[in-house]
């Protein structure tokens, strides 16, 4: 015998973890599902910067948007602190933008926030500009969404979605509202949602820097509150193979040394996941055929959660969402990543 809600979600990554937050908040029986652990696929390996690093790669409306998304997250947080007592450690710590980079997004915010110039340059100092670290801010997701009344079911493997309905290795369960956000793998769930993993791996230094930092290679480095530094994050095609290797390693040991200063010797541990990519590396939030699709955020994951969540339910409910992302038209295939993508292997 099946198990009713209103919404059914698959995946729990950030962009789940978001939706159900929301979604029990607006008064939605919610039940989540998640194959293994909670937000510990590409959620728990990204850097936490709540900024874009190329926006204008992207097509619009998405530039324009990443502008609108990055202001949800100081109000999210503050309600999340008070609802669940956990610290997302949301902090303005600015961000650096160093090579060419620099102009191009000193032109993108076209003087609607501090930019400071660096010498030598090009450089910018972006110093509003803040982090989030991304296990407490799902945990906290999690822990509002369920203090409003969701379910969560972890390690439960999902084999089938459909209209109205999920089959789970813990049985069926129906709703008249289901959510596709299982990232990478929503394009094995539905074929109309085409995803491929892209992998990055990111190295954790014993290390202080004084701000974030995306230098000339496209690569990162973010400090955290206890003393260490991330520095990532290589982009490969290597299927659903989510494991650090050595190849990556030392690129990301070697670049991490050049550009940032940090010793090979300070690092204390490695760890990848696998982003969600789409044909156009634009996210798909839209209905479509019975079902609401919310996945393919690629690297901008926790950027666009808290208006993703807030879209979702605007299609949930069927009212007229803010923006839309609709899938693909037939015939569109997966890009490959450019020869010269920053942090691809040679």
């Amino acid at each position: 015998m099946s198990r009713q809600y209103d919404v059914l979600i698959v995946g729990g990554g950030v962009i789940g973890a978001a939706c159900a937050d929301h979604l029990a908040g607006e008064g939605h029986r919610v039940a989540l599902f998640e194959r293994g652990p909670l937000a510990r696929e590409a959620s728990w390996a990204a850097p936490g910067i709540v900024h874009p690093v190329h926006p204008w790669k992207y097509a619009e409306p998405l530039p324009s948007i990443f502008k609108v998304a990055m202001r949800a997250h100081p109000p999210l947080v503050e309600d999340l602190i008070a609802r669940t007592g956990i610290d997302p450690e949301l902090r303005r710590i600015g961000l650096v933008v160093r090579g060419g980079a620099a102009d191009r997004i000193e032109s993108w915010w076209n003087g609607e926030v501090p930019v400071e110039r660096l010498h030598p340059g090009p450089a910018i100092l972006l110093p509003e500009a803040c982090a989030i670290r991304p296990p407490r801010f799902t945990r906290a997701l999690f822990e509002g969404a369920r203090r409003r009344g969701a379910e969560l079911f972890d390690h439960t493997e999902v084999r089938a979605v459909e209209p109205g309905r999920v089959r789970t290795d813990r049985g069926e369960f129906e709703a008249p509202q289901v959510v596709l956000a299982a990232g990478a793998w929503s394009g094995r769930l539905r074929d109309e949602a085409p995803t491929v993993p892209v992998r990055g791996q990111v190295l954790l230094f014993e290390g202080e820097l004084d701000h974030m930092t995306i230098y000339e290679t496209g690569d990162y480095a973010v400090p955290r509150p206890d003393g260490q530094v991330l520095f990532g994050a290589t982009l490969e095609r290597a299927g659903f193979d989510a494991r650090p290797d050595e190849a990556g390693f030392e690129l990301l040991a070697r670049r991490a040394a050049e550009w940032a200063g940090l010793d090979r010797r300070r690092i204390r541990a490695a760890w990848s996941g696998l982003r969600p990519g789409t044909p156009s590396d634009l996210p798909y939030i839209c209905a479509h055929d019975g079902l609401v699709y919310a996945t393919g955020h690629y690297r901008a994951g926790f950027i666009l959660a808290p208006l993703t969540a807030r879209l979702v339910g605007d299609l949930v409910a069927d009212r007229v969402p803010e923006f839309d992302f609709p899938l693909p038209s037939s015939g569109r295939f997966l890009k490959e990543i450019p020869a010269d993508a920053p942090g691809k292997l040679p």
